[in-house]
C-alpha cells in the first residue's frame, strides 16, 4: 500500500469535473460531542437542521487513478450560510488525508493525496462546531495505475510456469568480433526479433571498457552477419546524453515500423538515460530528434540513483507502451506511454527489487526483459553479485505486482574456463509458438559472448484468483 502525502491542490471544480454535491449530513444541535472527536467511526447523532456538511463536485460515481492527485472538497454551512475558518477532517476509510483543514469564506475545505491504494472505499468528512457535529460521506473507487488514460489492468497472480531452459548446441551463437573491431572483446545484452526477412539482433559490444550499440542479421537465428562498425556509438560531445557510452538496446515493432531504445551515458561514471531511434526496417533506424526520451529524476534518486538503463519495452495488445527499466541502484521501475515517447512513471516504484538477506540475488535485480503472453507478463532478469550473475524468473498479471521463482532459472556453465563459466546476464525473451527462446550474455575467463537457450511453453497459463 502506498504512503499518502498531503498536498495543496486546486478544487475539483476548477479542474473541469462535473459539479454536483453529495447529500449533506445534518446532526443534532444539542447532542453531546467530544470537541476533539472527528473519528468517522463515532456513534451516529440525531439529525437536525442546523450544521450541514456536503461533498462538492462528486456525482455519486467517483473513480480515480491510484497515482493521480486526488482532492476531497467539502462545503460547511449553518442555517444555509457558509462557515469560514472552521476545522474539517477529511478521510478515506480510516486514514486521514486532511486534519483540521480550515474552511474558506465560501465554507469550502480541501485536502489532497498524491496516491491512494486501489479498491472501493468511503471518503468521509467530519466537522464539529460549538459542540455540534456534521458528517458526510461518498463512495470512491481507486483504480490501478493508467486508469486516467483508459488502461485496464487485471487482477490475479501466482507463478503457473517456470521455464526449464536448455542451451543450444551452437553456443555461443554470437561471439566477439574480429580483432580491431568495436566488439572484439565482448558482446552482451542482446535484443532479438524475427522479421519477414529473417532475424535481427541489436546488442552491446566493446573493445575495451565502454560499450557501443551494434546490429546483426541472421537467416536462422544462429549464424549472424554483423556490421563492422557500431550503429549507435557514443558521440564524445560535451554535454551529450551519450557522450561516453551506449548500451542495452531494445528493438520493438511499432505497427508502422520499428523502434530501438537504448541507454546512453553522459558522464564518465554515471548520468545514464534512455534514447530512441525509429525506422522502417528492424535494422534500419535513425536517432529520434529529441533524445533522450526517458531520464532519471530527482524524485527517484533515493531508490534509483542517477541512472535509468536497460529498458525492457513492449507494445501492449491494447496499444499502449510499457517499460520496465533498471536503475543505478539495481532495482526495476515501471512506466507506461501512449506514444512511446512521453512516459508516466508508476507512483509505487520500484516494482521489483532483489531479495535481501542470503538470497542468490544479492540485493540486485537489473537488465530484465519482459514479454506479454496468454494474458501474462513473463520476466527474465539478472540478479547476483558482480562477476557471478544469474538469471531469475517472475510473472505478473498487471505488470506491477510480480511473483518470482525462489531460485534462478539459468546459471553459468559449471565447466571451468568456458565462455560463460562466470556469469549469465541480460536475457532477451521471445515467444516462438510453443517455445520460449532466450538469448543471453555470458562471461568467462576472457571477454563475453551471446548464447541461446530454449524452453517449452505450456498450451495455456493458469490464473490464480
Amino acid at each position: 500500500m502506498n504512503s499518502w502525502v498531503l498536498l495543496s491542490c486546486l478544487l475539483l471544480g476548477a479542474c473541469g469535473k462535473k459539479s454536483s454535491e453529495a447529500a449533506p449530513s445534518r446532526v443534532n444541535d444539542s447532542a453531546e460531542t467530544d470537541s476533539a472527536g472527528t473519528d468517522q467511526d463515532t456513534a451516529e447523532e440525531t439529525p437536525s437542521h442546523n450544521l450541514e456538511l456536503s461533498f462538492v463536485d462528486v456525482d455519486g460515481s467517483w473513480a480515480v487513478d491510484q497515482c493521480a492527485t486526488t482532492c476531497l472538497t467539502v462545503r460547511l454551512t449553518q442555517e444555509g450560510e457558509p462557515l469560514a475558518e472552521r476545522s474539517v477532517d477529511l478521510w478515506v476509510e480510516n486514514t486521514a488525508i486532511g486534519v483540521g483543514v480550515p474552511t474558506t469564506d465560501a465554507g469550502l475545505a480541501t485536502a489532497c493525496a498524491d496516491s491512494l491504494p486501489t479498491g472501493d472505499w468511503r471518503a468521509v468528512a467530519v466537522a464539529v462546531v460549538d459542540g455540534d457535529r456534521a458528517e458526510a460521506e461518498t463512495p470512491i473507487s481507486v483504480q490501478p495505475f493508467g486508469f486516467a488514460d483508459g488502461i485496464e489492468r487485471v487482477s490475479g497472480g501466482g507463478l503457473p510456469y517456470t521455464p526449464n531452459f536448455a542451451r543450444s548446441d551452437a553456443n555461443p551463437v554470437f561471439p566477439p568480433g574480429a580483432s580491431g573491431s568495436f566488439d572484439s572483446v565482448g558482446t552482451l545484452l542482446p535484443s532479438v526479433v524475427r522479421t519477414e526477412d529473417g532475424w535481427v539482433m541489436w546488442y552491446a559490444g566493446t573493445a575495451d571498457v565502454d560499450y557501443s550499440v551494434g546490429v546483426a542479421r541472421s537467416d536462422d537465428g544462429l549464424v549472424w552477419l554483423r556490421r563492422t562498425a557500431p550503429t549507435f556509438p557514443p558521440d564524445g560531445e560535451e554535454g551529450s546524453w551519450k557522450r561516453f557510452a551506449t548500451n542495452a538496446p531494445m528493438v520493438v515493432q511499432d505497427g508502422l515500423g520499428w523502434r530501438v531504445y537504448y541507454s546512453g551515458r553522459a558522464q564518465e561514471s554515471g548520468d545514464i538515460s534512455i534514447g530512441m531511434a525509429l525506422g522502417a526496417q528492424a535494422d534500419g533506424v535513425t536517432d529520434y530528434a529529441d533524445n533522450p526520451v526517458f531520464g532519471w529524476s530527482e524524485e527517484e534518486a533515493s531508490w534509483a540513483g542517477q541512472a535509468v538503463a536497460h529498458p525492457a519495452i513492449l507494445r501492449h495488445p491494447s496499444g499502449h507502451w510499457e517499460m520496465w527499466y533498471s536503475t543505478g541502484l539495481h532495482k526495476l521501475g515501471y512506466a507506461y506511454s501512449l506514444d512511446g515517447v512521453a512516459w508516466q512513471r508508476f507512483c509505487g516504484n520500484p516494482v521489483f527489487a532483489g531479495n535481501t538477506g542470503g538470497s542468490w540475488e544479492a540485493h540486485q535485480a537489473k537488465a530484465a526483459d519482459v514479454v506479454f503472453h496468454d494474458g501474462w507478463y513473463l520476466m527474465a532478469y539478472t540478479g547476483g553479485a558482480r562477476g557471478a550473475f544469474k538469471i531469475g524468473w517472475a510473472m505478473s498479471r498487471d505488470g506491477l505486482n510480480w511473483t518470482r521463482a525462489d531460485s534462478p532459472v539459468f546459471g553459468p556453465n559449471v565447466t571451468p574456463g568456458t565462455w560463460e563459466s562466470s556469469s549469465v546476464l541480460g536475457p532477451s525473451l521471445m515467444v516462438d509458438g510453443d517455445t520460449l527462446r532466450m538469448w543471453y550474455g555470458g562471461t568467462g575467463l576472457t571477454g563475453s559472448a551471446i548464447g541461446l537457450a530454449t524452453a517449452a511453453l505450456p498450451a495455456t497459463l493458469e490464473v490464480t484468483p
